[in-house]
């Protein structure tokens, strides 16, 4: 995924353009860490000076930091053009993939690896003369993606993300003084930009999450404190969107009679479908998301990415793919669909992780050995369980080099790690003890260091035990550009074990 932000800068006279991100923290006084890591591939910046007469230099700055997926080459953003019907002008910042399209003719032009998406999607922009064609537009695109769109000289910007939510997008809220006043935003961003000064404290004042409720408009306002977005508007996706997500705290107008959701993106069960039918056509949508997902990937994994023409004659033999693995049903059918449609001679990286336990309470009773020293790695749950799926995917396709990346989170780097990274990719929310530990085992298994075990290495030390073989391997690093999760599969079937029950 991508980094996008547009922000009010109070002076854009020097001029940016291109990669600047030595110059950023001089010209705005934000954090910019935890945003650039999320575009390794090349980070730019364009200063951007809406319509009208130059009142002072100041003006918006338009970030795009670039995780590249698509294309023969990296898209550098924003991306910009001009509409021979309108002439209005548009600056576009991206952070998403479109898999599909409702309408079948440009939906073939987004199958092509080769071509990036968002220029596509710039070039519909482009001849989309009309408000209704451009929100339109957004809503026939299927796939994860949050976006920003400023257009001149109307000095509007659109906004928004999927309706699932599946890219981040935040805002910070300046002012809402009363009822009849309009939500005032100064910043958009995929993450939250703390300034310096709050940097200890954590201040997340002001900051909100952008609800995935509809594609969002809002005009660009000058006032004496430089430029600021305001009049928001929201486009719901759907009427189900305006139950789902609390908006009447922003203080947003709402175009209910403007329902962008294309009814075919969301095709009802038959009345009379059966329980054998229902199976089949969840087995196939779930192996329609995973081939997409490979077909549309980058042709190299992370480290060859970095040198394209050494590697774009000889192939890249790494591991493009990764799955978070614990060993469970989810990741567990992820890793056996990814086997469908990844070609066999790529290894694929099943990336585990186990966090060591902590030490027991002093004052405990119970005085057994287990209790007396930190846990093993080893002995996680989620250890012994990918143990066993790794064996069971050895034996269902053995000519696959199946790859297990065994990562072991210590206690101190686990602590270090949650207060200076996992909270502040939280924000703004309200941080839940599930939130912390989801996001730290993301994070960890994203990272995808630990130690390697191959299936070929796993089939010739068959009589040593899983402990002594994972401790055995080199420290490896995952190279795999795009990471499978498995994450809320189990509430969205409205949990296993109901199903287990009955199936006993």
């Amino acid at each position: 995924m991508c980094g996008i932000a547009l922000l009010s800068a109070s002076d854009v006279s020097t001029a940016l353009d291109g990669d600047c991100t030595s110059q950023l923290q001089s010209i705005v006084h934000y954090d910019f860490s935890t945003f650039l890591h999320r575009g390794p591939d090349f980070c730019s910046c364009k200063a951007l000076m809406p319509s009208g007469p130059a009142v002072d230099s100041s003006g918006l700055l338009a970030i795009g930091c670039i995780l590249s997926q698509r294309g023969s080459s990296v898209t550098i953003q924003p991306l910009s053009t001009i509409s021979s019907l309108t002439n209005k002008t548009y600056y576009l910042l991206w952070n998403g993939e479109v898999f599909h399209f409702a309408d079948k003719l440009i939906d073939q032009r987004f199958h092509d690896p080769l071509v990036n998406d968002a220029d596509i999607l710039l070039s519909l922009i482009r001849d989309a003369d009309t408000l209704e064609k451009l929100l339109c537009l957004f809503s026939s695109i299927q796939g994860p993606f949050a976006f920003i769109l400023i257009e001149f000289p109307t000095n509007l910007i659109y906004f928004g993300r999927d309706p699932l939510g599946r890219r981040s997008l935040v805002a910070r809220c300046l002012a809402v003084s009363d009822e009849d006043s309009h939500m005032v935003l100064d910043c958009i961003s995929s993450v939250v930009l703390l300034s310096c000064s709050e940097q200890n404290k954590a201040d997340e004042q002001g900051w909100i999450e952008l609800p995935a409720s509809g594609v969002y408009t809002a005009q660009l306002l000058h006032t004496k404190n430089g430029w600021c977005f305001t009049n928001t508007t929201m486009y719901p996706w759907s009427k189900e969107h305006l139950e789902a997500w609390s908006l009447s705290q922003l203080n947003i107008t709402k175009q209910i009679g403007f329902v962008l959701a294309n009814e075919e993106h969301f095709p009802s069960l038959p009345p009379a479908a059966s329980f054998d039918w229902v199976c089949e056509e969840f087995l196939k949508l779930l192996c329609s998301a995973v081939r997409d997902r490979v077909r549309l990937a980058s042709s190299t994994c992370t480290n060859c990415s970095l040198w394209p023409k050494t590697h774009e004659a000889a192939g890249c033999g790494h591991s493009r793919f990764g799955v978070l693995f614990s060993g469970g049903l989810d990741s567990t059918v992820i890793a056996a669909l990814c086997d469908r449609f990844i070609p066999s001679d790529q290894p694929i990286d099943l990336i585990n992780v186990a966090f060591e336990q902590s030490a027991p309470d002093a004052s405990s009773k119970i005085t057994n050995s287990s209790t007396c020293q930190k846990g093993s790695t080893s002995d996680a749950p989620d250890r012994q369980t990918a143990w066993q799926s790794f064996r069971e995917l050895c034996s269902l396709s053995p000519n696959r080099n199946w790859q297990l990346v065994l990562v072991d989170v210590p206690l101190e780097e686990l602590r270090a790690v949650r207060s200076s990274y996992i909270k502040r990719l939280l924000l703004p929310n309200r941080l839940t003890v599930l939130d912390v530990s989801l996001g730290l085992a993301t994070w960890f298994a994203a990272r995808g260091t630990g130690h390697l075990v191959t299936s070929l290495s796993w089939g010739q030390s068959s009589a040593v035990s899983n402990r002594d073989l994972g401790g055995q391997n080199s420290t490896y690093c995952s190279p795999a550009k795009v990471v499978f999760v498995g994450t809320g599969v189990d509430e969205q079937l409205a949990g296993y074990s109901r199903h287990r029950i009955t199936f006993q």
